[in-house]
């Protein structure tokens, strides 16, 4: 199983691990921190950087829904999942970030640039160069 398997096999526990314990009504609210731990936990990129993609991330696809309650979705799981293989230099699923998303990503990794080492940051940039976000 690929990291990003995993990383979803274990959203959906924590999704389904909160239904079963509030009588099957989801809220975002509940698992929000378990999914940014998770997300944080499930990278092996240090620092900052993988929490300020999740906070990009929730600021961007959870608080701009219509229905919270709702959230995450799989489609905004999908993204997020893409967004974890983009930190451990992974190409899977990058179609689903969005050209927006890759500007984004840019500034983050430029604002996180001095607390990362440098074959993780020579990494990522070679990414946002080739997706034309840097």
């Amino acid at each position: 199983m690929t990291v990003i398997g995993k990383f979803l096999s274990d959203v959906e526990k924590i999704k389904k691990h909160d239904r079963h314990n509030n009588g099957g009504n989801p809220d975002y609210n509940r698992i929000a921190q378990d999914l940014r731990n998770l997300f944080e936990r499930s990278t092996s990129c240090p620092g900052e950087l993988p929490g300020s993609i999740f906070e990009y991330w929730e600021k961007e696809y959870i608080f701009n829904s219509e229905d919270l309650k709702e959230e995450p979705t799989s489609e905004n799981i999908a993204k997020l999942a893409a967004m974890l293989g983009f930190l451990d230099n992974s190409d899977e699923d990058q179609e689903l970030i969005s050209d927006d998303d890759w500007q984004e990503l840019g500034k983050l990794v430029g604002y996180e640039s001095e607390d990362l080492p440098i074959d993780i940051l020579q990494e990522l940039m070679m990414i946002l160069v080739s997706k034309g976000a840097y």
